[in-house]
């Protein structure tokens, strides 16, 4: 089963989404990246040294405000890369700010969801993302699809 990469900084960001994939049944692997250096490491297959992750991941969940190299800019370099085109980028951000929203769609985000600060609200959002992503979306064979 292909595994899910969460890139995410804030430590308390991510324990509260793997609260809730766990409180949706998600059973993929998670992968964490604290930095999207570190996610780029891990995507590049053939790069051992760098941590690089056997097979594709069938998402990334990609927080948008990252130190260094941000979101939108990570967005960029894997679009460029025609092995990860398949592979669903889906932005989570406290950002709601249309330009924000307008720039991650233009550069190939699968999805764009603003973070609840509630957390039945982020529950919600991340069991309607789980449901379509893995229930209902038939993804191709090299994001993870025919599992």
């Amino acid at each position: 089963m292909s595994p899910l990469l969460i890139v995410e900084d804030s430590d308390e960001d991510y324990e509260v989404l793997c609260w809730a994939l766990h409180k949706t049944g998600f059973t993929h692997p998670i992968i964490r990246a604290a930095c999207a250096e570190e996610a780029l490491s891990r995507l590049f297959p053939g790069l051992p040294q760098l941590g690089g992750i056997d097979e594709s991941p069938c998402m990334v969940l990609l927080d948008f405000n990252l130190p260094g190299i941000n979101g939108l800019q990570m967005l960029k370099e894997i679009r460029q890369t025609k092995p990860l085109l398949a592979i669903p980028i889906v932005v989570m951000s406290t950002s709601n700010n249309p330009l924000d929203v307008e720039a991650c769609y233009r550069f190939g985000a699968a999805g764009y969801i603003l973070k609840p600060f509630k957390l039945e609200e982020y529950l919600e959002k991340i069991r309607g993302l789980e449901d379509y992503w893995f229930n209902t979306a038939l993804l191709p064979e090299c994001a993870g699809g025919g599992d």
